[in-house]
């Protein structure tokens, strides 16, 4: 019997000797068109997809080397919105910009997840998936007074033809990053048929054949959550509100309290696969024995047919050698529970 299967949620650490040449491209004064930069973001995405498969990740990503800051990376490319505060990285949960909305918003080059992903499947036909924020997640830069629904609705146009583009370049599932819908969900901000509204509506449209998956997180911010309100029951409501809508869940379930609710899995439709992200990307690795006594425990609640498991969230600012150590321990553990 195969083991349980295993997928990769998006990001990885950016090969360390590339940094230098795409620092210039990162900060916003090249594009990604610029002859150095394609041949700097070719070879670390190849690098960290190489290095997701000697994992023996089942499904890999292509390391959203493009972005490594994760949704802080689209307001620049924006038309339409002003900075009032720049980015600070290294400031982690403080150093989030706030932009505002000053004209029509519009992204003429595009997000630059569909590029990546162009770029990334010409080099690995083994790549069927990738990831873009959702339009609430979007939103993150932005008070929450300038988030009124013509925004959102600018937000989601932009994502769609994201989505629309991926699915063109070949991809068998796209998946919408949305921790911001969770962090809602927690602390009760959206009502939750707002909240499934907008995770939904960029796939409208989308082909029966490509899969659509979420991943809820509460946030990843200098590897820190952005709230402490940590469980799985607050987004029960917002899954059960997205039968029909989407096909499979990634959910983060390395909180205690996240872990402590798993039972409530069993509540999610069945309709929707569940990815369950055990594998912590915020603390040292575990070992494979403690990732299959987890899996097992998941198999209580969720059918072996439904189930995947992967990282709490992306690994891109996980240290490069615990990322590799985290999901080799985490892939010969699914191979143990099966």
């Amino acid at each position: 019997m195969p083991g349980i299967r295993t997928t990769a949620v998006g990001s990885w650490p950016p090969p360390f000797g590339l940094r230098p040449a795409l620092r210039p491209f990162w900060r916003g004064e090249v594009d990604e068109d610029d002859p150095d930069v394609e041949v700097a973001l070719v070879a670390a995405a190849r690098i960290a997809m190489d290095e997701m498969l000697a994992c023996g990740i089942d499904q890999i990503a292509g390391g959203e080397v493009f972005a490594p800051d994760f949704v802080h990376t689209v307001p620049p490319r924006l038309e339409g919105v002003t900075a009032e505060r720049s980015r600070e990285v290294a400031a982690g949960q403080a150093g989030v910009a706030v932009y505002r909305v000053t004209g029509e918003i519009a992204a003429p080059r595009g997000l630059g997840h569909a590029k990546a992903f162009v770029r990334e499947r010409a080099i690995e036909p083994r790549l069927d998936k990738a990831a873009v924020p959702s339009p609430f997640t979007i939103g993150l830069s932005f008070p929450a007074s300038e988030l009124s629904d013509s925004t959102l609705d600018a937000f989601t146009h932009l994502v769609a033809r994201e989505v629309t583009g991926i699915a063109a370049a070949g991809a068998r599932e796209v998946q919408l990053d949305a921790p911001s819908e969770s962090i809602a969900c927690a602390h009760g901000t959206r009502p939750v048929s707002e909240l499934a509204d907008l995770v939904a509506a960029p796939f409208e449209g989308l082909a029966a054949t490509v899969r659509r998956s979420v991943h809820f997180c509460l946030g990843d911010i200098a590897r820190k959550p952005s709230t402490q309100v940590q469980n799985l029951r607050s987004l029960i409501p917002l899954l059960q509100a997205l039968e029909g809508r989407i096909d499979r869940a990634h959910l983060e379930c390395s909180y205690a309290g996240q872990w402590e609710e798993r039972g409530l899995l069993a509540e999610v439709p069945s309709s929707i696969e569940i990815v369950a992200g055990i594998g912590d990307v915020k603390s040292p690795p575990q070992d494979r024995d403690h990732y299959a006594t987890q899996i097992g425990l998941l198999l209580e609640s969720v059918p072996a047919d439904r189930l995947l498991v992967s990282t709490s969230c992306g690994c891109g600012r996980v240290p490069h050698d615990e990322a590799i150590r985290l999901n080799l321990e985490l892939v010969r553990g699914a191979g143990l529970a099966a």
